[in-house]
């Protein structure tokens, strides 16, 4: 396979590179001598994309460093921005107004594969300043800000799973995303010399995340064509979502550039490997700073903290499987002996099972491997810590016993929700759920999925046509 030269997005000036975290001070310096002319303004919709506007930088420091109107439908459509019916936030009976998305400084970055460009990610809000409930970093803040009452400092980092293929999405999309070509064909989990092959894409990758001041951790091959992860060093819970969905944007916006096609789908086709992601998770002392997981006196080094965070999460896996499974295709990526998890079980250093207990002292966490890589990482972060600080209140203990050996054998694990129909039920009949995230949440989520359900039951697909059309 021959070395594919970079399709270089822009030329870069001398001296012209931006790179890492940035103040507002910073900014407007960098403004004035004319090296940044564009600053996106984004926030996060309910299927965790970016969203706002790309402002001119001079016009954004006279009018708009308090914030910008965006429409309510960001809020109100599907993947496709089909308008959903019977939304309570936002409908033809809202007039569709504004809703305001208001910066987040601490967000405010290079965005160093668009010339001249930097961006901050933003709040949405009531146009009076005030969070929106349903908006998914809200969901997230909040539970950050009840870990803190709590006395906790919510640690966690992603570990995300993707498809790469050699196209561009206008022939990907002419095709309806058919018979696509991978970028490799071979199986090169972990292969030093396959991702050599590739190695043009990805330092392109690990560079332009790294200059937007985004530590990445690795990456590497896995086990399905083409497939690709990529790991972040661990940060605080909202810092986490906030890189994890940048990633996401910037690894898609990268390989375009550079004329590839990327996906976090959970399942691109039936025989493709499944893309996973993968939370790891800490609660840490907020006075000490140190980590309230590790306990060498106790069973499986786990304090008692660790052990009801587990339990919570455990016991909790079917109430928020929606956020981390939200679409009809991510349940085709759940199936026996995938490394994709299979029924509610946990252990050690054990890829069968679906929470894995890893690592010692600072570093010891809890792993949940039910996310697909198509979950938004606000709700998903959000689901995993929701769920621990409710086990830790309420002193709940993990599901089964601790398994050392293949837990898709296991007899009396209990299983979770093989399709979104009866995972949204689960999610909708969900007292606890409605207690740590608020009815009118809960309801809006159920409505956009329930319309993903009904939208799907009535598209004919291609399996229908090959099942039945000469057949039937």
């Amino acid at each position: 396979m021959e070395l594919r030269p970079p399709i270089s997005p822009f030329i870069k000036e001398p001296g012209m590179e931006l790179k890492g975290k940035l103040d507002l001070k910073q900014l407007k310096k960098l403004i004035e001598e004319g090296l940044v002319d564009t600053v996106i303004m984004a926030g996060v919709d309910l299927q965790g994309r970016l969203y706002g506007k790309r402002l001119v930088a001079k016009t954004f420091l006279t009018h708009f460093q308090g914030g910008i109107a965006t429409c309510a439908c960001n809020f109100g459509w599907d993947m496709d921005l089909v308008l959903i019916p019977g939304m309570k936030f936002t409908g033809w009976h809202t007039g569709y107004g504004d809703m305001h998305a208001k910066p987040d400084y601490n967000t405010l970055r290079a965005y160093p594969w668009m010339e001249k460009t930097v961006i901050v990610l933003c709040d949405t809000c009531t146009e009076e300043g005030d969070l929106i409930d349903i908006a998914p970093r809200t969901i997230l803040r909040r539970q950050v800000e009840k870990a803190e009452k709590m006395g906790f400092i919510p640690y966690m980092a992603s570990e995300l799973e993707f498809h790469l293929y050699k196209e561009n999405f206008d022939a990907a999309r002419a095709r309806d995303y058919r018979d696509l070509e991978p970028l490799f064909r071979n199986y090169g989990d972990y292969s030093i010399f396959r991702t050599s092959m590739d190695e043009w894409i990805l330092r392109i990758f690990r560079n332009g995340l790294s200059d937007a001041g985004i530590d990445v951790e690795s990456v590497k091959g896995e086990w399905g064509f083409g497939q690709l992860e990529l790991g972040v060093v661990y940060q605080d819970a909202l810092t986490m979502a906030d890189w994890h969905a940048l990633v996401k944007q910037g690894v898609k916006e990268m390989a375009a550039l550079n004329g590839l096609v990327a996906t976090f789908m959970a399942k691109p086709s039936t025989n493709d490997s499944g893309s996973g992601l993968h939370i790891h998770m800490s609660l840490w002392d907020k006075k000490t700073r140190k980590s309230m997981y590790w306990d060498k006196n106790k069973d499986y080094n786990m304090s008692d903290t660790m052990r009801h965070s587990l339990g919570g999460m455990m016991q909790l896996a079917r109430d928020f499987q929606v956020f981390y499974a939200p679409y009809i295709n991510s349940y085709k990526r759940y199936s026996y002996q995938s490394f994709a998890p299979y029924n509610i079980a946990w252990g050690g250093d054990n890829r069968t099972v679906t929470f894995r207990v890893c690592g010692s002292h600072n570093a010891c966490r809890i792993e949940n491997r039910i996310p697909g890589a198509d979950a938004n990482p606000y709700l998903a972060l959000g689901a995993c810590l929701g769920s621990a600080l409710y086990g830790v209140q309420n002193k709940l203990e993990p599901v089964g016993e601790y398994c050392a050996a293949d837990a898709y054998e296991l007899k009396d694990a209990p299983l979770f929700a093989r399709n979104l129909p009866d995972a949204l039920r689960n999610f909708d009949n969900s007292e606890i759920a409605r207690e740590i995230l608020g009815d009118d949440v809960v309801d809006h989520y159920v409505k956009l999925m329930a319309w993903e359900c009904e939208r799907y039951f009535t598209d004919v697909t291609d399996w229908e046509r090959k099942k039945y059309f000469e057949m039937a």
